[in-house]
Parts: structure tokens; sequence; C-alpha cells
């Protein structure tokens, strides 16, 4: 045993592991800028799909009354439709939310 107490790793084998090193801290860093870029994505899909919601309730309350003359008037059924693809379109935010969270949690942070 007292023969390996002054054994050394060769220069090459140390090279090979500063490089392995350097490359896990650099993997290491774009992960967790991928990591706070997400959590970002996914608050702000959050917030959107909020406001579309809020946007289409608020469209809804100015002039979709069916039976309402004035409704009628200023192109409540048309309107209408409008919304209906609006919401459409903030239930695949809230789709792409939930799968980039699921990602998020599943696949890049540490468990």
């Amino acid at each position: 045993m007292a023969a390996f107490l002054k054994l050394e790793d060769s220069p090459m084998f140390q090279k090979q592991v500063c490089s392995l090193e350097s490359m896990a801290d650099e993997l290491k860093n774009r992960c967790q800028v991928l990591t706070e870029g997400s959590r970002k994505y996914i608050a702000a899909l959050g917030e959107a799909y909020n406001a579309d919601n809020s946007f289409a309730e608020s469209l809804e309350a100015f002039g979709c009354g069916h039976d309402d003359p004035l409704s009628v008037s200023i192109g409540g059924p048309i309107m209408s439709k409008f919304i209906s693809a609006f919401r459409e379109l903030a239930s695949y935010k809230e789709l792409l939310f939930s799968q980039v969270d699921v990602i998020i949690t599943m696949h890049l942070l540490p468990t």
C-alpha cells in the first residue's frame, strides 16, 4: 500500500479531467439559464392566459347580447364568434403553459 502513496496522475489524464470538469460547469450554467428563462416564459404564459380571458369577458359584457337591439346593432353576433376564437387561443396558451411546466419540472429541475 505504501507504493501507491506517491502515485500521481499523468499530465494527459489531469488535462482530460480538467477539460471534462470545465464542460460540466459550462453545461450546468447553460441549464440554469434555460431553467430561468423557462420559468419566466411560464409566468408570462399564465399572465397572458389571464389577460386573454379578462379581455374576452370585457368584450362579452360590451356587446354580446343576442336579444339586445343595441348589441345586435354594434355587431354582437359577429363579436361572439370573435370571442369564441379568442377564448380558444387562450386555451392553447393554457395548454402550452402546462406542457412547458411539465417539461421544466420533470426534465430540467433536479429531483
